[in-house]
Parts: structure tokens; sequence; C-alpha cells
């Protein structure tokens, strides 16, 4: 106990891909004969660097950064989403509900039962009752149909509930309608056609003898939708939500979550399902590794994307050199006090810089629809290797229906891509384009915003520093603040709802331009003057930087016209951002340029081997499952340092830690330097056959695997959201 135990990575260059033996292949790893300078090295690919996106400058670069391994393990990194209400959410509860029949008084089911006399005679009761108290019989049609064709609703939901209540468990009621309750012909029945019901009058209550195993499965839970905690590990929240629509027969749509987390961490978040039980939830959650359920509740309405205030973090630094602690507490209180500048992290871009995922933003804003689909289709160096050879495939033959054939799945964008140009042909590339889901579509378009908008920060930070100049942008204030997520899908829908063909009859197109210029979400926001700046009632945490748009205020400073700078640099600019198919129309939204977290605490945590783990999970505290012990100070053979801290939606928590680090916390540059400072131990220590990190990464995800393009298209969001 204690000690975790993760699946490793396979060799994925070992042999072809082969659906029969692809979880079964075994990890091939070198013979190092206890010598760790004999391993192999992993591959060397060309992932992308922060400064490749426009992450380069430090709201404190003078503080002394030091060398700390992120996600080491996956109990390295906890992500808990924090509610509407500010509570942070924690798996504590294992309890499954059961639906209750809330009891009726016997005096008014008896007044009830008078009340329905002329629907539900003597004899009726008692052939009911003989239902109830017979053996069920798979051979025999075992029935009471009751004509309620002339009874309203309201006595109708009387009948159900005295079957309910007398008979629970025994009996099950059904309303039906003329074709369910496939009644004889009229001719049969010998009811002359005057006097029969209209057909789409007819309703019948079936009351049967449920098959073995099987109650009343009404809906009897004090609400229409059930909400629950999914506690996972080293899984995205897509797959878990998609396969759980799977299971209950639902479509991905219907399972609701109100963020995206991290998949390399140990995360808790809130679901939520219509009308299918908590027992049913938790079968269905027996097909899913590695994830728990618990903490049900019901309510009216459903979650939906944004319902949250952000999360709270838990984060392990291993590696820390005990001799830099003094420094370490500096940087962290600089960082308490002047915040991080908030950045989109690599997660948005994709892992390869020959192909980033804003390349195909661009070429779809430019309607280069065909340059669009060949960069997704590319191959690349970043590629697990049945991937690899799908694109080279592709590639080199441009047989699209041969290259979709070798996918087992559709969840791949490529494969999406792949069927649309086999279906309306290899030059189609438009079509084809809009086969794959919008949302997954929008995030090349919404990694170009991203681009900028690091861009613009930076040169911010370089040009002006930490202070305020007139023209910064804040929200006003009788204006709340939308998520930066609802903003972008406020702007986007009403950029696909407003074309010229949604004018009024005889409003001319110009006219277009004048609501434009009174856009409601352009005033949500205003810049600051001389006198505000001197009032100091503003921060720099106040100030908001726009994602570029056709429906956005700029900055009234010089940083207003960097946007038009940067976009001409591609052939683009605000004006072409509108679009002319409304698919790729990017209105705009704000971001903060400054963040500062919320509550933020540290502690120094001494362990002794790699495989340790160092903070309790929701899991592990309610099931009493111990963590590694903490060796003594002179017993410990190393140091991490434990983060918690409490940030918005949308905010990464990789660029919080790299104010403290200055330096990349691209996944590769920390593979590096764990695999550095193991090395290094080893060489003063006896060896050791702790595994690197590279071999801690899970199945069928390579070094630095996070492209969108490539696995879950909607994985590329931040750890706060």
């Amino acid at each position: 106990m204690g000690k975790e135990r993760g699946r490793g990575r396979r060799n994925h260059q070992s042999r072809p891909y082969n659906k029969s033996n692809w979880r079964g292949q075994k990890k091939e790893r070198s013979q190092h004969n206890g010598n760790p300078r004999n391993r192999s090295a992993p591959q060397q690919k060309s992932t992308l660097r922060e400064n490749q996106v426009g992450i380069t400058e430090f709201t404190n670069a003078d503080a002394p950064g030091f060398t700390g391994i992120l996600k080491s393990r996956f109990s390295d990194f906890h992500v808990n989403e924090i509610d509407t209400e500010g509570r942070v959410l924690e798996l504590n509860d294992s309890t499954v509900p059961k639906a209750v029949v809330e009891p009726v008084d016997p005096q008014k089911l008896d007044e009830w039962r008078k009340e329905l006399e002329d629907v539900i005679g003597p004899d009726v009761w008692k052939d009911i009752a003989s239902l109830a108290i017979a053996k069920f019989d798979p051979k025999t049609e075992q029935k009471v149909e009751i004509d309620v064709s002339s009874v309203d609703k309201d006595k109708r939901t009387k009948i159900h509930q005295l079957v309910k209540q007398l008979y629970s468990g025994k009996l099950v009621s059904t309303t039906l309608g003329q074709t369910q309750a496939k009644e004889k012909p009229q001719e049969e029945q010998k009811v002359p056609a005057e006097e029969a019901a209209p057909v789409e009058d007819k309703k019948t209550i079936r009351i049967i003898k449920p098959k073995h195993g099987r109650g009343d499965n009404r809906w009897n839970f004090p609400g229409e939708f059930v909400t629950f905690l999914v506690h996972k590990t080293n899984i995205d929240t897509s797959e878990v939500a998609s396969t759980l629509a799977s299971r209950l027969n639902l479509r991905p749509s219907q399972v609701n979550y109100c963020g995206t987390k991290d998949k390399r961490a140990k995360t808790t978040q809130n679901f939520s399902i219509k009308r299918r039980s908590p027992e049913s939830i938790i079968n269905a959650a027996r097909a899913i590794r590695n994830v728990f359920f618990g903490n049900f509740n019901f309510r009216s309405t459903t979650l939906k994307l944004g319902d949250l205030q952000g999360n709270r973090f838990r984060i392990a630094l291993r590696h820390i050199a005990k001799e830099r602690q003094a420094d370490i507490e500096g940087s962290l209180e600089s960082l308490k006090e002047r915040g991080f500048i908030n950045y989109y992290g690599l997660q948005r871009f994709g892992n390869s810089a020959s192909v980033p995922t804003y390349e195909v933003g661009v070429a779809l804003l430019k309607r280069d629809y065909k340059l669009a689909c060949e960069l997704i289709l590319k191959p690349r160096d970043t590629d697990i290797e049945f991937m690899r050879a799908i694109r080279k495939e592709w590639w080199e033959k441009r047989d699209s229906a041969a290259a979709a054939a070798k996918f087992f799945g559709d969840k791949f964008i490529e494969k999406k891509l792949l069927d649309g140009l086999a279906r309306f042909g290899e030059t189609d590339y438009s079509s084809a384009l809009r086969q794959i889901p919008r949302n997954m579509l929008m995030l090349y378009p919404h990694a170009y915003q991203s681009l900028i908008f690091n861009r613009i920060a930076s040169r911010r930070i370089k040009e002006f520093g930490l202070k305020l100049i007139p023209g910064d942008l804040v929200y006003v204030e009788q204006s709340e603040p939308m998520e930066e997520e609802n903003q972008i899908e406020a702007a986007e829908t009403e950029a696909a709802e407003t074309d010229e063909g949604d004018l009024p009859e005889g409003v001319e197109e110009d006219v277009d331009v004048a609501l434009e210029e009174e856009s409601v979400f352009k005033r949500k926001v205003r810049p600051l003057s001389e006198e505000d700046i001197a009032s100091g009632k503003y921060k720099l945490s106040d100030v908001v930087l726009p994602l570029p748009g056709h429906d956005i205020t700029y900055p009234a400073n010089e940083c207003g016209a960097w946007y038009e700078e940067m976009m001409a640099e591609v052939g683009l600019s605000s004006e072409l951002l509108k679009h002319k198919e409304k698919t790729y129309a990017l209105g705009g939204a704000y971001r903060k340029m400054i963040i500062q977290p919320n509550d933020l605490k540290w502690s120094f945590r001494r362990y002794n081997t790699p495989e340790d783990t160092l903070i309790a999970s929701d899991f592990e505290l309610m099931k009493g499952i111990p963590i590694t012990a903490e060796p003594s100070e002179d017993d410990a053979k190393y140091l991490a340092l434990v983060l918690e801290f409490s940030l918005p939606t949308a905010a990464y928590a990789t660029m919080l830690l790299r104010e403290l680090f200055k330096q990349d916390t691209s996944t590769a540059t920390q593979m590096q330097l764990e695999q550095e400072a193991l090395t290094k131990k080893e060489d003063k220590d006896t060896p050791t056959d702790s595994p690197p990190i590279e071999e801690e990464i899970a199945e069928g995800e390579t070094a630095a695997e996070t492209v969108p393009e490539t696995v879950e298209p909607d994985k590329e969001v931040a750890e706060g959201q």
C-alpha cells in the first residue's frame, strides 16, 4: 500500500499495430545491468517548446528559479473542482441511493379507490390482487388492462400510485396508447364505430407481473437529473463520459460535466445524467478502469460547461535541492504577491513542433481547406506507431477510404476527416472538414487566438512591465465578467446566427456595421484613463487582453495596434475573422492578463523512492488507504515541494509552476530533468531499478502526447478548466 504502480508504456516501435495484441504487447526494456548510463535514451522528437508559442516572460524575472519535476507520477498532480458555491468537491461518500416510494396515508388511498370506482370496480381489483400473488410464468401473458381513455391525467396518476403503494415490487403499471396496447379491431370488440374513442384518445393502463429481478423502473428520485462525483486517474474526462453514455444507451451529449480535467493526474469533478438511477450508473462504471463514483445527488436542471468557479490543485514537485529551500520560499512569496502571466499552456497547441494546431487554424481562417486537411493528416515524428503508418499511407497514396479502414473506432479526428474525403471526394476538402464535430474543429482557430494572446501578453509585459497604462481594458463595473469559454460560445453563436439573410426586409447591409459598433459584447469592457490609474482602484490583475475577433474591443493604446500587426504576418485581419463560412467565424473574447492564485500554501516533504506516493487522493482518504510514510530527515534520499492553490477556470497550473521554475515546463524537458536527477543520485548511491519518468507514461500515450488532433480533440483545455 502507498506505492503507486503505473501500468507503464508500451514500446510502440516493437511491432505493427494489431487490434488483437495491442493491449497485450510486452514492454521491451533495454538491458542496463544496473548501470543507469547504459539505458537507452528516449527517442528525440520535435515537440513544442514554450518560446515557440509566445511564452517568454515572467512577473518577477529576478526571482531565482529552481528545478522540480512535475507529474513524475499520476499521484503527484491532483485537481478538485470548485463548484459555483465555492465548495471544493471531494469524493467522500460511496453510498448508492435507492429509489424510495414515499408512503401515502391509508385514508387517502381509500378515498382514491372510492373516487375511481367507475374506472376500477371490485372485479378488477380482485384480478389485480390475484395477479400480485401469482407466480411469474414466462409462457403466459400475465396482465390486467384498464381502459382509461376518458380519465384525466390526475386520475391516471392516482391509479399508478395505488398500484405502487399496495403492490410495491410485485406489479408494474404503465399507460399505453392505441398502438402500444395492440387492442383488437372494433368489429371483434363488437363496439359500434361511432361509440369507439378516437384512436389518438385511446389510452390503457396495463398492469403486469415484472420479470424476475426487475421492479418498477419508474423514476422515484427527488430530481430529474442525478449528479455525482467522478474521481479518475490517467483517463480523459471525455473518455469517461463517452463510455458511460455507451453503457447507459445514451448519446455522449447526454452525459454532462462542467469542465475537462487533466488526463495524467488524479482528478475529481461533477457529472450529471438525466433519469438514470445511481445503481445503473455504478454498474456502467465497472467497465472503466481507475474511475470511482460517489456523492450522488439530485437536481431539477442539468450541469453545463462552465458551471464552476475554478479548481483546487495539490501538486508534488519532486527532486527539490535541499540547499535551495530559502530561495524557493522567496519565489513562492513573490508569486503570492505578483501572480503569474495567464498564458495558454502547451496543451493548447498540440505536441508536434512540425504541425502545431494553430497552423491548421490559420489555414481554416484563410479558407485554405486543402492545406488544413493536409496539415491534420501530415506525418509527424510525435505520432504513436499505428497513427504514423496511417498518415504515411495517406500522404503517399491519397486513398482516404483505405487509410480510414485501418482505424478501430471513430474517436480520432483523422478518422472523421478521412471518412469525409472518402465520402465526398478526395478534393472536396471543405465538405470533409464538416464531418468533424464543430467543437472539435474550432480547436484549431482557437489555438491561433491563443497564440496571439500569448504573444501580446509577452510583449505587453516586456515593454511596459507590471504597471497600468492608459488604454488598458478592464471589465465595466456593472457587467458580470463571463467565463472565457462562455464568451467565445456566445460570440460564435451570434456570428453564426447573424447573416445578411437574417436582416429585416429593407434594411441595408451597412446597418450591420452600426449594429456591430453597438455590440453589447464590446461594451463589456472599457479603457482605463489616467484618473482611473491614479485613483489606485485598479490592479494589473484587473486588466484583460482580447482574444482576436471581429466583435471585440482592442486596447486603446499601443497594444491595440499589435493585434493587427501580428495577424497581418499570416495574411489575416480582424475583419477576415468574421469569415464567410460562419462555422469558422471568431467573435473574440477577453482573458485576464495576470492571475493571482487563491489560498496558496506549501510544505516540504521527504521521500525515499520515485514510486512513493506523496499526496493522498480523495479515494484513498475515503477508504483509509495510507500513503507512503515520510522518512526522517537523516534517512530521506529525496525532497519534494507540495503546493496547494486554487485557480479560476481556463487558467493553467503549469504556467504558475513555470513562474516558479523559470524554465520550460514541457513534458520533454521534465523527462530530461528527472532522468538527470535520478542519474546523479544513482551515481552517488547504490544503483536502483526505479523506472525513469518516460516508463511511467500510460498505455497508448507518447512522451509528450497532448496533441488535440490525435486522440481526444477536447483534451487541449487548461488544467484549470
